[in-house]
């Protein structure tokens, strides 16, 4: 690896700091009992995309040597691993919480556990363990995969939140779940393909579609108690 492959390290960390400061400074937040536990939880949660990635391995499928290996390996095992991983956390941890309440606390929450997944993504993507080898702009990917995290967090925590204003958990957490999927796919498929025209119109639509769903998490009255 070269010293900016090293120097990544440091983003995820640095976002969460900043996220921390942000979020004292908006809610003045009394206790982060639950906040530190979606970091510390979303770090571990990488475990099931190092599983999927094993079992790849032992049958023999990590040559993509067409496009259904390829469609195979960036869906199933790279997007719908990692994504399962952070939604398993946010629902059966955080879900059920008086503090969850709202598609914003929705988002809160899920961003920390997607930060904390970051942590332990990037140093494994960097040494080839999650399978990044296969990428030509490695450097790039490993700068903006936290960044990317964080709108895939959003996506999840504000279906998540839906769910509970609405009274609607499955559907609209399924939705939020299958959304995220598709969004971490194509930003994956985006670094294995080396396809900047679609990496520049992905990261547009990223942030207009992150822009949109914290406009609409603001103005959404929390559930009732």
């Amino acid at each position: 690896m070269d010293v900016m492959e090293y120097l990544s390290f440091i983003m995820p960390p640095l976002l969460t700091g900043a996220f921390i400061a942000y979020i004292n400074f908006k809610f003045s937040v009394k206790s982060w009992k639950f906040l530190t536990q979606a970091i510390v939880l979303g770090f571990f949660s990488v475990v099931l995309v190092i599983a999927a990635n094993y079992i790849i391995r032992i049958w023999g499928l990590e040559n993509l040597k067409n496009m259904r290996r390829t469609a195979f390996y960036v869906f199933v095992v790279v997007a719908s691993g990692s994504e399962f991983a952070k939604f398993f956390v946010l629902q059966y941890k955080f879900y059920n919480l008086k503090s969850f309440d709202s598609p914003l606390a929705g988002i809160v929450y899920s961003i920390f556990i997607s930060l904390g997944f970051s942590f332990s993504a990037v140093i494994l993507y960097s040494f080839g363990i999650l399978g990044a080898e296969k990428m030509k702009f490695i450097t790039m990917f490993l700068w903006t995969y936290p960044l990317a995290n964080i709108v895939f967090g959003i996506v999840l925590g504000f279906f998540s939140g839906m769910g509970k204003v609405r009274k609607n958990r499955f559907i609209d957490s399924t939705t939020g779940l299958g959304t995220a999927i598709f969004f971490h796919a194509l930003y994956y498929f985006c670094f294995l393909t080396s396809d900047h025209r679609l990496l520049i119109f992905t990261a547009i639509g990223f942030i207009l579609i992150s822009i949109t769903l914290l406009i609409k998490a603001a103005s959404t009255e929390p559930a009732q108690r």
